[in-house]
């Protein structure tokens, strides 16, 4: 088992603290919306704002190459924040076991196996 911190395309976000906005799967593509937190490693890293705790930066987490996917437990329906806009929660865990990428949080616990991961964040 490894965990997100070891995964190069993972390792300069803070998931437990970052929020999933929404999630959407096609053939072939998982996308997850996030509200992403940055370590101060990020090279997008900003100090945060007053009465924030975080660097926080939006963008996707996309599972391309799709191959099997799994989604139990679809969760609880989602919160309003603060802004009145709708989230999902953390990101409790997410781990790479036996070639599935493996989620849990609010959302649910999402399984899948795909040829790559990639974040794209928003441009701001």
């Amino acid at each position: 088992m490894i965990d997100y911190t070891q995964i190069d395309e993972l390792r300069l976000f803070y998931l437990e603290d970052s929020w999933v906005l929404g999630v959407t799967a096609w053939p072939g593509m998982l996308a997850f919306s996030i509200e992403f937190v940055l370590r101060p490693e990020h090279k997008d890293y900003q100090t945060p704002l007053p009465g924030e705790r975080y660097s926080y930066r939006r963008g996707e987490l996309r599972f391309e190459g799709v191959s099997n996917l799994h989604w139990i437990g679809q969760g609880l329906p989602p919160a309003r924040d603060a802004s009145g806009e709708l989230d999902y929660g953390g990101v409790d865990s997410f781990e790479l076991n036996d070639g599935f990428y493996r989620i849990r949080g609010d959302f649910g616990e999402v399984s899948v196996q795909a040829d790559s991961l990639r974040i794209v964040l928003t441009p701001v």
